[in-house]
């Protein structure tokens, strides 16, 4: 009798533990996710007019950062020990249609709430937000499972889901940018 109450306890407890999804309020509320963004955007988004790489957390330039940062959207995000989550955001996307693009990666704050680690893994071509939801999950589940991405970027797959990285383009981990390996232009600063 006592074997059969301790697991039926066990049983009924596993049911109730609910494994987190990649909903960004499975984690943090909206003001958390906010201050997340915060910690990205200036690496996330292109360059204010007139500032440049060394300038660009000069105050005067707060409020065009405060303006993006309203348009990107944590659409999937998985929180990792140790202050790290993967992420995938989404923005409106230059188009006559409404459009979006997505960004996946990896950041990480330490216990002061500083951006320790920055990454952008892919950027999504501009596509619907019922595409970019769902081809964004599919992308966003391989991304955090350390899984091949290749097989989805444009030169195999065409304009259906990775737009970057690609043969020309490549994101620099120390510099938090993306390179044109042309020595051309920097996507972010474009």
């Amino acid at each position: 009798m006592r074997f059969t109450s301790t697991l039926l306890l066990i049983i009924a407890f596993a049911s109730c533990s609910k494994k987190k999804s990649n909903d960004p309020f499975d984690y943090v509320d909206r003001k958390r996710q906010e201050q997340i963004i915060q910690k990205f955007v200036r690496y996330a988004v292109k360059l204010p007019p007139a500032s440049s790489r060394s300038t660009m957390f000069d105050p005067e330039f707060n409020e065009y950062y405060e303006r993006a940062a309203r348009e990107l959207n944590l659409v999937y995000l998985n929180e990792q020990p140790g202050g790290g989550y993967y992420f995938l955001f989404s923005r409106p996307a230059r188009s006559i249609n409404p459009m979006y693009e997505g960004v996946g990666g990896w950041l990480q704050l330490n216990d002061k709430d500083s951006l320790v680690e920055y990454e952008e893994v892919f950027r999504t071509w501009k596509m619907e937000e019922k595409d970019l939801r769902s081809r964004g999950k599919f992308l966003f589940e391989r991304m955090k499972k350390g899984e091949d991405l290749t097989p989805f970027y444009s030169k195999l797959a065409g304009d259906k889901y990775i737009e970057f990285p690609d043969d020309r383009y490549h994101f620099d981990k120390n510099e938090r940018k993306w390179i044109d390996v042309s020595g051309d232009t920097i996507l972010n600063e474009k």
